[in-house]
């Protein structure tokens, strides 16, 4: 998710990823993993983006799941994550594994709604309720560079998933966080903000 107000994937070689993951299942493939492995763990990723058809692919493929919570690999892939989401080119307040090329269920998060405002992988998320209270907010992404649109998302999630550790976590998440949830996870499903607001409405950035 793109910034709150106030490693290279060349697009060929990132759709034979997508095919080769959607044949693995849930077991990481060599190709994955030495996609991580190509930079250290404070070298931010390449971010996809919707303006170039191959990075669309893979965007836009629901995410398989993560059975290797505790590899070395997993643990790269997070730190990788945070220097993309903190790099200044790209910083924002949250980042799935699809959008820097890596189809599995797996995002960063920042927990607005604890103390030091931590970044923190989610695993395997799966909404299992939402309230009927709604809010809205021009959000953006690090994927659609430059926009931002108006979307309306339950104030308040159940969610479940796996730590960054493999333990199994239940959480009741309101507020700015949720929306960073919802935003995240839709990424895992193919599911852009984007198509969550009315046709036409999509606004260039203005900051």
């Amino acid at each position: 998710m793109g910034k709150m107000l106030g490693g290279r994937l060349p697009g060929l070689m990132g759709a034979i990823m997508l095919l080769m993951t959607a044949c693995a299942g849930s077991r990481m493939l060599p190709s994955e993993k030495a996609f991580i492995r190509q930079g250290e763990a404070t070298e931010p990723m390449r971010v996809l983006s919707v303006f170039n058809k191959a990075d669309s692919l893979v965007l836009r493929t629901p995410a398989r799941t993560v059975s290797s919570f505790k590899s070395d690999d997993i643990q790269l892939l997070a730190s990788r994550m945070l220097a993309s989401v903190m790099d200044s080119a790209t910083r924002g307040v949250g980042i799935a594994a699809p959008q820097v090329g890596i189809s599995r269920q797996a995002v960063l998060v920042q927990r607005f709604d604890k103390a030091e405002k931590p970044f923190e992988l989610i695993l395997n998320p799966v909404i299992k309720r939402t309230s009927a209270f709604m809010t809205g907010y021009n959000e953006g992404c690090l994927s659609i560079p430059g926009y931002r649109g108006w979307v309306e998302r339950p104030d308040t999630i159940w969610v479940e998933y796996k730590d960054i550790k493999g333990r199994q976590q239940k959480e009741k998440v309101h507020g700015f966080t949720a929306r960073i949830f919802q935003h995240e996870i839709d990424h895992l499903h193919g599911i852009l903000y984007t198509d969550r607001i009315p046709a036409g409405s999509l606004k260039p950035d203005m900051e």
